[in-house]
């Protein structure tokens, strides 16, 4: 399959993201993941760039401000993947794309993981919420180690026990019904009103650290606290259980150098 280069005028994305000066053209490379033809690893070459954004339209995440990325096609059809990046040297904002045919749709049935995480994939979906119990947030510095912090059992905000995270099969669509207000990280964890719509999402079995299976979201898209990423490895999924291990972010979205959340929801 050959991957076509297409260097043109530069959007108002780029115009709103620059700075004076003419950058050098980012260098990336995209592969296709051997083994899944609808799977595309982006990867930053590029040594002179920082704040990186990938542009993904029609892929899941739809976008992604890290260096390398796996991004997911449920159709087949042309895309055209776009890397926007800032140069080190203070130069502006220079950009790349590359144009790739995805062959065929994406394989995905209803496995008996995803009818677990979709209510046997019925039209309604399942929505999950998280525990009262002890442990529904931890947080700590590595994959493994929680030893920052354990929620005491009813520990959480009101406003953290009526979030409802739902997923539905048809289309994989993703919903955050957060009864209108999310508890604020950034703001002293105060309840804010906000509305984050309705997205959708991948499952990817194996995908994971130590081979776990994974829920992609977009990239602006959480579930279970606003400070954490969009990708969640799978510890545990069961009819009435659904525990999470997933990265700190920052309020722009992106993963923090250090720090993960494991969090633990029930079926709602």
């Amino acid at each position: 399959m050959v991957l076509v280069c297409a260097i043109g005028c530069q959007p108002d994305r780029v115009n709103e993201m620059s700075l004076s000066g003419n950058p050098e053209t980012p260098g990336i490379s995209v592969e296709f993941v051997a083994d899944n033809p609808n799977r595309v690893v982006v990867t930053v070459t590029s040594q002179d760039f920082f704040q990186y954004l990938w542009d993904t339209p029609g892929g899941t995440p739809k976008t992604s401000a890290k260096i390398s990325d796996t991004i997911q096609y449920a159709k087949a059809g042309d895309y055209t993947i776009t890397l926007y990046a800032s140069a080190k040297d203070g130069s502006g904002t220079g950009f790349v794309s590359r144009n790739i045919t995805i062959l065929q749709d994406a394989a995905l049935g209803c496995s008996p993981k995803l009818a677990l995480l979709t209510g046997d994939c019925q039209p309604e979906g399942k929505c999950w919420t998280l525990t009262r119990e002890a442990g529904a947030v931890k947080v700590g510095p590595t994959y493994d180690d929680f030893s920052w912090f354990t929620s005491p059992k009813d520990g959480l905000q009101d406003a953290q026990y009526d979030d409802r995270f739902c997923f539905i099969f048809a289309d994989l669509v993703f919903q955050n019904r957060n009864n209108g207000s999310t508890v604020n990280p950034w703001d002293g964890y105060q309840a804010q009103s906000v509305d984050f719509g309705i997205s959708d999402f991948n499952f990817v079995e194996g995908a994971g650290i130590n081979g776990r299976d994974q829920i992609i979201l977009q990239n602006d898209q959480f579930m279970g606290v606003w400070d954490s990423d969009n990708v969640l490895d799978i510890v545990k999924l069961t009819e009435q259980e659904l525990i999470v291990r997933t990265r700190l972010s920052n309020q722009a979205g992106e993963p923090a150098a250090e720090g993960w959340f494991e969090l633990t929801f029930v079926a709602n």
